[in-house]
């Protein structure tokens, strides 16, 4: 594992380079000396000759332990050994050659250099043989290594098992994740680990990177994650490996509920070598999942479903799926290579949640990514790239993924405790079940098509220092995605149900709310959007301890929404980077770093156009009339009709700022770096993150007068939406960041400490509720909610309660190492914090008459409900206070194993243990946990936590590899 920042001024393929200066004793240049770089990952050599500065580069090195030899009629051959090159790292290495004979030869080694001493990019490299080596989750995912990265918090999903993973406030999707450079994450979603999967055999390298983005990496307010890939060599090599995981082999942290157990069976293998020698090499690699995982359900959930559903037996999601990999590189001359590859993951997947009361859920992301690349270097002084691909990455390619998930075929039912009437409606205090089906179903698919090119230019000397200035594009002119909406009950999807007792709920239930489309199926979200950019960028060494980077990238992003022919994006996006570092020491073992930057965010479906529902975020509203029918009385009699008319084409329900900006993140970072010896580095970093003109949809139909709202100007429709960008709010995060990182042949080891501050600055957006209600309460320095942004309504009771990424303590470690007789062992820690709840709400028993009735008549007759007659209020002064943090998450994890070597063969066995403590901790919220008023409310009466989904239990697995 190394912390380390990328010199070149943008790599953004998985290569590193080794650089630096050649001088005789005397400390004189030396020009024309002939550099030569090898490794036993790659067949070709790798040249350079130093300028007439004595400066030398040599460049696209995939990673892997190198060997420099530098040649010098008059001066002895000089030999350095063991220097370790990285995904995107690149390492300094001064050489000084000594008068002799060519003939002689002088051989050094020494610590590989860690610390970057020119670029402020944060980032961390760990290599696939530290994630194959790690116990980190019994799914064996690339992305399980992601939890070690600084500043990143995580949780098990509450579906079907794995992480997610948020970064300093960001979302689930808000990173690019490359192979090879190439991007795979879809335009649906870029979830890592989910739409980009990949066998661990694949592996060689991972780097990510999580601030001080340079200029050519992509738009992301995330993380940056590119992977490397073996490119094969002259002989033939590869790898097999299996873990197992028996269903006995699981613990228990649930009593009287059903632990989140796992089954799990996985063969990898990956094989290289040569096509034709010394000139084309192919790797290819696969994986077959049969997994099973219980679904966390504790002993109150399960007492619910019981009571029911008839004759209800536990079940567990399952999964049988498989992922390819096949690379092919060919070298046409010492200067130029290229690469192919095609990467396929698409699979299904049971992912229902903890209220379910039937297997109803499935999921099958994932695609196809084909991606090719062309790499020259041109002389000692200029490289170019050019890279084309394209994936279609998406969830549910058809409706047969979820056949025998499709429930009775009738209404979902989602059971409440209690219900209550609100702004003229009658809404439930939360779900503790959901009976007979799921509302909808959604096809999405999704494609991404990516051009890029750049050039880069090195001038050693004049214009006062030195210089390394790229030029470059990335074009991403096709973004498209769709999303098609099945609705349950031929459209009549929905019926909410509330207990008879809300003590017994054996008594039965009694519906209360139905919801009726006017089709079975909606197209509710066809896109078509391109996010075209240039940049140019300087790294400028004007002293010999200074280097100042600057940088400036123009993204011209734009989206269409077909359905409407309407445009919901034009924007032209200035994203200006500057920063410098100083070496402190002669050794450039001391490092003081600092930058500032303007990063859009990546592209992506659900912010180009959040009005569109389902997919994978969620949100939205439906284009087709609505029929809602309310039991007022809770006796099952709807007394109570709400009509939402259609949109049309001509007369839809969206509006569009013209003048809406794309979001973007203003970031600072300053820092020290410290490389100590034995290979061991330290970084402390302070950051701070302003989220800005996040996506906002404000209603601009609603009439409201002094307070007190009067219907619609437009009676026609019901709310209409202006998409615009949020000019009102912004998220802040600041936070202080340490990382230690060793790596040896012996010893690997990271470990990270996270202390984040965030609040939210600004006010209401037009028109919200809460801006009339409690206009005083906005303040909020917890839980501040997902920065998806468009929210209309900050007291509908669920408002802001998704804060995953706002914890204030993070602790992770990973450590393996290398025993005598060959044992091995590995331990990796994890403490973070728990989530807020979200602002605390509480109920009137009645609504407040100064802001109007509960329903409102139109002139044309139609009865509709006032937003401004709900009976919710925020419970305390502001929307941060009073607010519940879930407990800590705490993670232990052992492997103990033994490597057996023969040779150029190696045998590998290891038993891991997961949660050893087997922890019981439920990293999330209840629906209705920040509300008062739910029997889902987080807060006991005995003051301990009421949550759902379970971290999983204590569990062994089973790992074997054989190595040729």
């Amino acid at each position: 594992m190394t912390l380390c920042a990328s010199n070149a001024v943008a790599q953004i393929a998985a290569e590193g380079t080794i650089r630096g200066y050649v001088k005789d004793e005397q400390g004189g240049v030396l020009p024309g000396v002939t550099l030569t770089a090898t490794t036993p990952a790659r067949s070709t050599a790798f040249t350079a000759r130093t300028d007439a500065e004595g400066f030398y580069r040599l460049i696209n090195l995939p990673p892997g332990i190198y060997t420099i030899v530098s040649e010098l009629a008059g001066f002895s051959r000089f030999e350095r050994t063991g220097l370790e090159v990285r995904a995107e790292l690149n390492i300094q290495v001064d050489i000084t050659m000594k008068l002799g004979s060519v003939t002689e030869s002088i051989q050094v080694s020494g610590e590989t250099p860690m610390l970057e001493v020119q670029k402020t990019v944060q980032a961390v490299n760990i290599s696939g043989d530290f994630q194959r080596s790690l116990p980190l989750s019994s799914r064996r995912e690339w992305s399980d290594s992601l939890a070690l990265t600084p500043g990143i918090m995580s949780r098990s999903t509450d579906q079907f098992g794995g992480d997610v993973y948020f970064l300093r406030g960001t979302e689930n999707e808000n990173h690019v994740i490359q192979i090879d450079g190439g991007d795979v994450g879809s335009f649906e979603q870029n979830w890592p680990g989910f739409f980009a999967r990949l066998n661990t055999e694949a592996i060689s390298d991972t780097q990510v990177k999580t601030a001080g983005v340079d200029a050519a990496s992509p738009l992301a307010v995330g993380m940056v994650v590119n992977i490397a890939t073996p490119s094969g060599t002259n002989r033939l090599k590869g790898s097999t490996a299996a873990v197992y995981t028996a269903k006995a082999w699981n613990g228990d942290n649930n009593p009287g509920g059903t632990p989140v157990a796992a089954r799990v069976f996985q063969p990898d293998v990956a094989v290289g070598g040569p096509i034709a020698r010394d000139r084309a090499w192919f790797f290819a690699s696969m994986r077959y999942t049969d997994r099973t995982v219980g679904v966390s359900r504790d002993a109150t959930l399960l007492g619910n479903l019981t009571a029911l559903v008839a004759n209800f037996q536990p079940f567990d999601n399952k999964g049988h799926l498989k992922y390819y990999f096949v690379k092919g590189t060919t070298q046409f001359s010492s200067n130029h290579q290229m690469y192919v590859y095609l990467q396929r993951d698409v699979n299904a997947e049971d992912s229902s949640f903890q209220v379910d009361g039937g297997n109803f859920e499935v999921s099958a992301p994932g695609g196809s990514a084909y991606v090719a690349r062309l790499t020259s270097v041109w002389g000692s002084t200029m490289t170019t790239r050019f890279l084309a691909g394209y994936n279609t990455k998406g969830l549910n390619p058809s409706f047969s993924v979820f056949e025998n998930h499709l429930g009775t075929g009738g209404p979902s039912r989602p059971v409440h405790q209690t219900a209550f009437a609100s702004a003229g409606i009658v809404q439930g205090s939360g779900r503790i079940a959901v009976l007979d089906n799921i509302a909808s179903r959604n096809i999405t698919p999704a494609s991404k098509l990516t051009f890029s090119a750049d050039m880069t230019y090195f001038h050693a000397g004049g214009w006062a220092g030195s210089h390394e200035i790229q030029v470059g594009t990335y074009l991403q002119p096709r973004l498209k995605a769709q999303n098609t909406i099945y609705y349950s009950g031929d459209g009549f999807a929905l019926e909410e149900m509330v207990l008879r007792d809300p003590a017994n709920p054996a008594a039965g239930t009694i519906p209360f709310h139905r919801r009726f489309y006017s089709a079975p199926t909606e197209d509710s979200q066809r896109l078509l959007a391109h996010d075209n950019a240039v940049y140019l960028q300087d790294s400028w060494k004007p002293a010999t301890r200074l280097t100042i980077t600057g940088g400036l990238r123009l993204d011209w992003v734009k989206n269409t929404n077909q359905i409407y022919d309407l445009v919901t994006l034009d924007d032209f996006i200035v994203g200006p980077r500057i920063g410098g570092t100083y070496i402190l020491t002669a050794d450039q073992k001391d490092v003081l770093h600092t930058s500032w930057g303007r990063v859009g965010d990546v592209p992506n479906s659900a912010y180009l156009d959040p009005t569109s529902p389902g997919g994978t975020t969620g949100g939205g509203t439906s284009k087709l009339a609505l029929r809602d029918e309310y039991s007022t009385r809770l006796d099952g009699v709807f007394d109570r009709v709400l009509l939402t008319p259609a949109a049309s084409r001509t007369n839809p329900n969206l509006r569009t700022d013209p003048d809406r900006r794309w979001p973007f993140v203003d970031e600072f970072i300053a820092g020290y770096r410290r490389q100590l010896p034995g290979q061991v580095s330290l970084d402390v970093s302070f950051l701070r993150r302003n989220y800005k003109h996040r996506p906002a949809l404000v209603e601009v139909n609603g009439i409201y007068d002094i307070g007190v709202f009067r219907g619609y100007k437009d009676e026609s429709l019901n709310d209409i939406f202006l998409l615009t960008d949020n000019q009102w709010s912004s998220f802040v995060y600041q936070g202080v960041e340490l990382t230690a990182t060793k790596r040896t042949t012996k010893a690997q080891l990271i470990t990270t400490y996270t202390r984040a501050w965030q609040h939210i600055d600004g006010t209401w957006q037009p028109n919200d509720p809460a801006s009339f209600i409690q206009p005083t309460a906005f303040s909020n320095d917890r839980g501040l909610g997902t920065i998806r942004g468009a929210g209309t309504n900050s007291l509908s009771g669920t408002a802001d309660t998704r804060n995953p990424m706002w914890e204030k303590h993070q602790f992770r470690t990973g450590l393996t190492y290398a025993a005598p007789w060959g044992v091995q062992v590995g331990t990796s820690l994890s403490i973070q914090s728990g989530p807020y709840s979200g602002p605390i709400v509480t109920r009137l028993t009645a609504p407040d008459p100064r802001f109007g009735p509960p329903t409102v008549t139109l002139s044309n007759g139609r009865v509709v409900s006032n937003p401004l007659a709900t009976a919710i209020r925020f419970a305390y002064g502001d929307r941060g206070e009073g607010q519940i943090k879930a407990p800590n998450l705490r993670i232990v994890n052992l492997r103990l194993g033994r490597n057996f070597v023969f040779g150029t063969r190696r045998f590998e066995a290891a038993f891991d243990t997961f949660n050893l403590l087997n922890a019981g901790t439920d990293q999330q919220f209840l629906n209705g946990g920040n509300q008062l008023y739910s029997s889902n409310y987080a807060r006991r009466p005995d003051g301990s936590f009421l949550g759902v989904n379970r971290q999983p239990p204590r569990s062994g697995q089973l790992t074997v590899r054989y190595v040729f």
